[in-house]
């Protein structure tokens, strides 16, 4: 089995149980709202906030028709969705249309938004509507050594690590016990590595913006499936502007390229380095669903704060 299947998979394994628990949730919550009235003010409540003098209202008359489907896959705030009912106005702002129950749904996030506090600088995972502050060139750097020591990064170490003791896939170290240890100390320096070559190194020099911010249910399932999934590729720049994510992009393949130090040498190599890429590309992406419906779940089963 190559790296990236087992790389994948292992965060897939931790994944499908909260995004399946959450799914028939959000179905239910999806037929509620299907009705739809007219626009309510060209924005859409619940989406999260832009950083302090990063973004403006868009000029009166600009908005973009409800039947128009952009090409533009999501990204908050600002997003142009691609399905019909929904579109993007002239800046990227989204219009929505809301009707009833789900103006009574936007209007709680909203509430609950509104008391939420400001994010700090090196916090990556911003909420609905919570304010995030612009970040200097030393807040990404901070950011990116937090996040990477991170108790939600262990436990992606140790489920990496697990699934590749089970399949015994690469690193290839055995299987026994000592191989797992090995495989784990492994899995932490790759993640380590990737993370803070991306949002500690390339994220300043490129000035994208290397927080995730999360739509929250004000948004159905799809949607937020399709926009957590796409993070790994699509970011936003400092000044707020869709942009390819190259900083994780470079970070990552710099952070797999490491991996011919390490690694034994049946997996060192080009192409070795290339599956290790891909499989980190594609566990950023699985990490990215677990923390857009984490919340979701926890509420669902009652174990998060109302």
């Amino acid at each position: 089995m190559t790296e990236m299947s087992t790389r994948t998979l292992s965060r897939i394994i931790s994944a499908c149980a909260l995004l399946a628990a959450f799914a028939s949730s959000s179905a239910t919550a999806s037929a509620q709202s299907a009705v739809r009235g007219p626009v309510a003010d060209g924005s859409m409540s619940g989406l999260p906030a832009s950083p302090r003098g990063a973004y403006t209202d868009p000029p009166q008359g600009q908005t973009g028709s409800l039947s128009e489907a952009s090409a533009t896959l999501p990204d908050a705030p600002g997003m142009g969705i691609g399905i019909a009912g929904v579109s993007s106005s002239a800046n990227g702002s989204p219009t929505q249309a809301l009707g009833s129950s789900a103006s009574a749904r936007d209007s709680t996030a909203g509430g609950q938004a509104a008391s939420l506090p400001e994010a700090s600088h090196t916090e990556k995972y911003i909420e609905p509507g919570q304010a995030a502050p612009s970040l200097a060139a030393s807040d990404k750097v901070l950011l990116g050594l937090r996040d990477a020591f991170s108790p939600f990064a262990a436990v992606g170490w140790l489920a990496s690590a697990g699934w590749e003791q089970i399949v015994n896939g690469s690193p290839n170290y055995g299987t026994d016990r000592g191989a797992f240890g090995q495989r784990l100390g492994a899995a932490a320096i790759r993640d380590a590595t990737e993370g803070i070559f991306s949002d500690s190194v390339m994220s300043p020099l490129l000035r994208e913006d290397p927080r995730y911010y999360r739509l929250g249910p004000a948004h159905n399932f799809f949607i937020r499936a399709v926009y957590a999934g796409t993070r790994p590729i699509i970011t936003r720049t400092d000044g707020g502007r869709t942009s390819p994510n190259l900083a994780l992009l470079a970070g990552t393949l710099g952070g797999a390229a490491l991996t011919n130090t390490y690694y034994p040498q049946l997996n060192r190599g080009a192409t070795q380095t290339l599956e290790t890429f891909g499989g980190s590309l594609g566990g950023s992406a699985v990490g990215d669903l677990v923390s857009e419906f984490y919340g979701d779940v926890m509420h669902l089963f009652h174990l998060g704060h109302d």
